[in-house]
């Protein structure tokens, strides 16, 4: 096995699969941008998956959001000042937080490689994607992916799901419909959501379960959804991307339908949408985003990170 680069003083408190994932990426895996690659976004919007010179200019980008506001907020200056200091060292020095550009896409590749080979060793399977959307439970309230990620897991066990990976993802969403009246627009919100991989022969008992309990809503026009999965690698990334979304609601004139249409379009996060963002991943760590059903995270003994049955 390689030799371990020093893990931060806090590791040895993390539970069992977060530790095994911070061991593994103290030795390097998941930094190199050049080991796998995918494909982001749809249609005319496709692009190859950030490479090292992408991340490495939102790493200083990032640097100098938080010079600039963690002046007025305290609690950013600790987080600014490990963020900055992620990579000084090469991996010696990685920092791991989950704002970092640099280590939350090191975990995003590091996950695509390791989902992958579980998915394979399952050739006779097949997976679909899933999409779920639990209501929220309190909209200004501070954004808790630990508790977000407690009832998902509840929710997926009580529909009779037993393996699959998950990944919750976040979004603000707000209400751009202008030509109704403000009594009609839903209000602005943060919205933990959750995507990821699951078996097809369970999720057709599940779903049928998931929408009785997951009811459409003006809010959530879709609280589930499922999909066939081709075994590609963006579905995979996409469970775990360390960027998150605004999303407004707005109304767009449809030329074939001949009317104006509900539709989202993304925006780039505010400032205090950011700040909402960066405390609530700095609360929950690394790893806090990823829930596994029926699978546990191992290294083996030639020292790969791998997905085994849970015991």
């Amino acid at each position: 096995m390689p030799k371990l680069a020093p893990l931060p003083k806090d590791t040895i408190a993390l539970p069992e699969s977060a530790r095994v994932v911070a061991t593994e990426m103290a030795t390097g895996a998941g930094y190199n941008t050049g080991a796998v690659a995918w494909i982001v976004g749809r249609g005319r919007r496709r692009k190859p998956s950030p490479n090292r010179a992408m991340i490495r200019a939102r790493h200083g980008r990032l640097r100098r959001w938080f010079r600039k506001h963690s002046r007025a907020h305290d609690d950013l200056v600790a987080i600014s000042s490990t963020v900055a200091a992620c990579g000084q060292r090469r991996l010696r020095h990685r920092c791991r937080h989950p704002a970092c550009p640099r280590c939350a896409h090191a975990l995003q590749r590091l996950l695509v490689q390791v989902v992958h080979r579980c998915r394979v060793r399952y050739p006779s399977e097949a997976w679909v994607t899933m999409s779920i959307i639990l209501p929220v439970l309190e909209p200004a309230g501070a954004i808790d992916f630990v508790a977000e990620r407690e009832r998902y897991a509840a929710l997926l066990r009580a529909s009779g799901i037993t393996l699959g990976v998950f990944g919750l993802d976040l979004s603000f969403n707000e209400d751009d419909r202008r030509a109704l009246p403000a009594a009609e627009r839903f209000a602005p919100h943060a919205c933990v959501h959750l995507f990821g991989l699951a078996l097809a022969a369970e999720m057709a008992a599940a779903e049928p379960e998931l929408k009785r309990r997951l009811p459409a809503t003006d809010v959530i026009r879709r609280p589930v959804r499922i999909k066939s999965w081709d075994g590609g690698l963006t579905a995979i990334a996409y469970a775990h991307k360390p960027e998150f979304q605004r999303r407004q609601t707005i109304l767009k004139f449809d030329k074939r339908r001949g009317k104006s249409v509900r539709t989202t379009r993304n925006r780039p996060l505010t400032v205090e949408q950011q700040i909402r963002a960066v405390r609530a991943l700095d609360r929950a760590g690394l790893t806090g985003r990823i829930i596994l059903v029926g699978l546990d995270f191992k290294i083996t003994n030639l020292g790969r990170l791998q997905l085994v049955p849970a015991t």
